[in-house]
């Protein structure tokens, strides 16, 4: 049995308006979890990429090594925080014309410099039965995938992991441009493992000062949970409790979880 894990967290980009502050703690902490408290992902089994070297080329390569030569029994982890956008979609298969993204460091706008959702399906397709591979993204519009911020007045302020923020209304029109996008039929979603997304597609990721450090809201919450519940409860259930704890402290977005493996343990 093999355990691997990417974790992957962008705080800097080129532009500095568009910097985030929690991403990189998210993807320490989440190491710390489980290669120090819980020893199941041997620490050389780890990969981390950061800010200037999380490029989408670089992403595709360590993903690349992450699915290689998988086999059932393996556990293998995948965990992004960072921007997150929507397009619109080139073809109809979206039911609103747009495609949930992330934005690597060097996100551009442009499909050279994208990792769109159907990009991740077809990278994730063919996992064998028995791996398995837990995915946890950490920005905004993460659900289906299946951070320019807002100007704050405070340094203790929430941002927002949305690279589009300030596209959204354009990201639409575009949508609205390619014609009368049929009604697309919703696919069950057939991921070989569970994608543990820190809000709904229309939704905002909250990138907020907590308990005196800067962490993505849904990933402090995530490992709190985990900390408490990952040895005995299912992953869908363990994401109920992150609801609750995100609205009891006044964030506005709802986590989610989809894919064949998500009434299963976060470890095996």
């Amino acid at each position: 049995m093999k355990s691997k894990a990417l974790l992957v967290g962008i705080n800097q980009y080129p532009n500095p308006r568009n910097s985030l502050r929690g991403c990189v703690n998210d993807i320490l902490d989440m190491e710390h979890f489980i290669a120090v408290q819980n020893k199941v992902y041997p620490p050389d089994q780890i990969k981390k990429l950061t800010d200037k070297d999380a490029t989408k080329k670089a992403i595709l390569r360590q993903l690349e090594w992450l699915l290689e030569d998988a086999e059932s029994g393996d556990q293998l982890l995948f965990h992004y925080s960072g921007h997150g956008a929507q397009l619109p979609c080139k073809k109809t298969e979206e039911k609103d014309g747009l495609d949930e993204i992330i934005c690597p460091y060097d996100y551009d706008g442009t499909d050279f410099t994208t990792i769109r959702d159907n990009e991740f399906s077809k990278l994730f397709k063919y996992i064998p039965k028995g791996v398995h591979f837990i995915w946890i993204s950490d920005s905004c519009h993460s659900e289906d995938l299946s951070r320019e911020p807002f100007v704050a007045n405070s340094e203790y302020d929430t941002y927002y992991r949305n690279f589009g923020i300030y596209n959204r209304k354009q990201n639409l029109a575009a949508a609205e441009r390619f014609g009368n996008l049929p009604s697309a039929s919703i696919a069950p979603n057939n991921l070989q493992g569970a994608l543990l997304s820190a809000c709904a597609s229309h939704q905002l990721s909250a990138d907020a000062y907590i308990e005196n450090r800067f962490n993505g809201a849904f990933t402090h919450y995530l490992i709190k949970n985990l900390n408490k519940y990952a040895a005995k409860m299912p992953i869908e259930k363990i994401i109920q409790l992150v609801n609750k704890d995100l609205e009891a402290n006044g964030y506005d977005q709802n986590p989610c979880t989809e894919g064949l493996l998500e009434n299963k343990l976060f470890f095996l």
